[in-house]
């Protein structure tokens, strides 16, 4: 694995502006209201501030000082030259759209020793244009045919990337873009210089370049770019890549899979909701072991209940035993008294003096209608007869007294027991109705206990159900069924992490491998940081687990925000500085908005800039330096450093600013009517 670059020509920027210029419309080509001149070496763009005593007289705008003159802008600008696609956010691009709605920008830029100028429309419409080996002001007059935007920017695209020892991320599916190494080489200032890898603010706008995984990807730049990436990690990354790849497609089958039980997991935590009169919204706490779970809860209300409605069953079968006891004594003395009462009525109504008649009256009464043989007289009409038949009718009429007196006795008896047989059936009825409403009414007691018991012991039962039907679907969802296609993925799933962990493993053994690497680059590192602070100073490069930090430590140990800020700008000038050597792929063009206003110390910051300006010098000076490095700044240079700075902007007057006056939002209609 090679260190050098595929451009051998160590001695000019891989890439560097030569200027950029702003028109305010076509017709006005030849006479541009700024043209920026930028140099090889340091480039310092500098936003005055104000004095403090400033606006006291009421002449001066206090309010926009260094700030808001247009530094953000002109690097953003740059940017969209370079190939964002935008130049700024919304608010600011309405802003520069309404005052040069037929504005321009262009820049004449080195690209690989090929000189290029690209011309973009900052108004409302227009087409990007770009050509080689031609100024800005010509593009103008190109026609379609000749213009060579899209060669333009398919060359950023083949720069530096193609070189890089990988084109992607291990795990990342889109492989980097010329705009994701465009970030690094120009930070914003909204990121405020917080970490190594944190290039772009959400502020810049939505189209700007984007990672995957935002640090692992954007560190894995830094390490492609500066050659931090061993033959055998690529190897090893790409086989890891193929493994997380394949991990990916496990989990989303997994996914998949667990839809279905997920499906049956949420129908029974809604049925348990509904049976535990939860909202269905409520988040379901089944855990048996916690006593203040609704289920556990509802449980135990129910087997209590089913608990005291056995009990009351219990207790009404026993009433129930005790009744019909009572009710088959009852019923025997009732069969008894009913059967007296119908054999003393019976007795009672018998008709009685009825004696049969004497057999010899009988025998005289069956002669009636016959003769008398011996008188020759019908014989009833003997005498003999009559006399016979009178006597015998005065015993029986005396006897019959005799026996109607006896059966009135009787029956005066009789009577009296019949009537007291009644009441005592009559009773004995009474309490038997009774006993039967009363055990009709146990009957209906118990069936309702019954009812209700079969009820708990329902709702019991599907609480129950849903549970295990709950536990199942649980299950499932872990893979913990065997033998289905969800427990089989996620047994690969598993196989499959614990062989990415050991590659990971593997890779972060290799460290030792980048041990020359290292020592060139942090040697690049450390002098830089010495020279910006002092030999108490040391600049530390590290690789942990695959990433890699700058840092710099101090001898006492004494650290701050101005030396982190600080820790992070040098490391970006560090992998510019290693590409002058011959180490990594830097394309030696770096831009940097007001580090110092991240809590870089102004002290520190002005040895900063001295330490670039000397950098400059030593590799040539600005018409020689193999880098460009453009800062902006509201600090004032040090006076020494005036021959590195290239742009000043002030805030007052207006033609002073970047655009040569204050940008104002569009007028609303209703500002318009009013003002009209």
């Amino acid at each position: 694995m090679s260190s050098v670059v595929k451009n051998n020509d160590q001695s000019s920027p891989r890439l560097w502006i030569r200027r950029l210029v702003v028109f305010d419309s076509q017709m006005n080509k030849s006479a541009p209201f700024r043209n920026v001149p930028f140099h090889r070496g340091l480039n310092i763009v500098w936003g005055v501030e104000l004095p403090d005593d400033a606006g006291a007289s009421g002449g001066e705008p206090v309010t926009l000082s260094g700030h808001s003159v247009g530094k953000t802008t002109l690097c953003r600008l740059i940017r969209y030259c370079l190939g964002e696609p935008s130049f700024g956010n919304p608010g600011a691009m309405s802003r520069i759209r309404y005052a040069f709605p037929d504005g321009w920008v262009g820049m004449e830029l080195t690209l690989d020793n090929q000189e290029w100028a690209v011309l973009k429309p900052i108004g409302h419409s227009g087409n990007s244009m770009a050509g080689q080996s031609i100024c800005v002001e010509d593009l103008f007059d190109q026609n379609q045919r000749e213009n060579q935007y899209r060669q333009f920017i398919d060359r950023l695209e083949d720069f530096i990337l193609p070189e890089l020892p990988a084109n992607s991320p291990p795990n990342a599916d889109k492989p980097y873009e010329w705009r994701h190494l465009l970030a690094w080489l120009t930070r914003d200032q909204e990121a405020r210089f917080q970490s190594l890898h944190d290039w772009r603010s959400p502020r810049s706008g939505k189209d700007t370049a984007k990672f995957q995984r935002p640090k692992e990807h954007a560190l894995y730049l830094i390490r492609l770019v500066l050659v931090l990436v061993q033959e055998k990690e690529l190897e090893m990354s790409s086989a890891l890549a193929d493994l997380e790849r394949e991990l990916k497609e496990r989990e989303t089958r997994i996914e998949d899979l667990r839809q279905q039980p997920e499906y049956r997991l949420r129908d029974q935590e809604e049925a348990l909701k509904m049976l535990l009169d939860l909202p269905l919204g409520a988040v379901l706490n089944a855990d048996p072991s916690d006593l203040t779970s609704p289920v556990v809860i509802r449980r135990m209300d129910i087997n209590n209940a089913i608990m005291a409605a056995q009990e009351e069953i219990q207790k009404i079968d026993l009433r129930i035993a005790q009744k019909r006891i009572w009710l088959a004594s009852y019923d025997e003395q009732e069969r008894f008294f009913r059967d007296a009462l119908d054999a003393t009525k019976e007795g009672t109504e018998l008709p009685q003096g009825q004696e049969e008649e004497d057999d010899t009256i009988r025998k005289l009464r069956e002669l009636r209608g016959r003769d008398c043989d011996y008188g020759d007289v019908p014989f009833l009409e003997c005498l003999h007869v009559k006399d016979r038949l009178a006597k015998a009718e005065k015993v029986i009429d005396l006897q019959k007294v005799r026996e109607e007196r006896r059966v009135a006795s009787e029956t005066d008896l009789r009577l009296s027991i019949l009537k007291q047989q009644r009441k005592d059936h009559e009773q004995i009825v009474s309490l038997l109705n009774e006993l039967r409403e009363k055990l009709a009414k146990d009957i209906s007691e118990k069936n309702q206990r019954e009812t209700e018991l079969a009820r708990c012991r329902e709702g019991l039962r599907r609480i129950e159900y849903h549970l295990e039907e709950r536990q199942r679907a649980l299950v499932l969802i872990d893979g913990r069924t065997p033998n289905t296609p969800l427990q089989e993925e996620m047994s690969r799933a598993a196989k499959l992490r614990e062989t990415i962990q050991q590659r990971k493993q593997e890779l972060e053994s290799l460290d030792v491998l980048y041990k020359d690497r290292l020592t060139a680059i942090r040697g690049v590192y450390d002098g830089l940081v010495k020279r910006a602070l002092s030999d108490t100073y040391s600049g530390v490069l590290q690789m942990p687990r695959g990433e890699i930090q700058f840092c710099i430590e101090e001898a006492t140990g004494l650290a701050g925000e101005a030396v982190e800020t600080l820790s992070l700008v040098l490391a970006d000038v560090a992998a510019m500085v290693c590409s002058c050597q011959g180490i990594g792929h830097h394309p030696r063009f770096l831009l940097h908005d007001c580090p110092r206003e991240a809590d870089l110390d102004r002290h520190i910051y002005n040895r900063f800039l001295r330490a670039m300006w000397a950098l400059t010098e030593d590799f040539g000076g600005r018409e020689a330096a193999p880098f460009q490095y453009i800062v902006t700044t509201t600090t004032r240079p040090p006076g020494d450093l005036g021959e590195a700075i290239c742009l000043q902007l002030e805030a007052h007057p207006e033609d002073k600013m970047l655009f040569g006056r204050l940008l104002r939002n569009r007028p609303t209609d209703d500002q318009l009517s009013v003002f009209s």
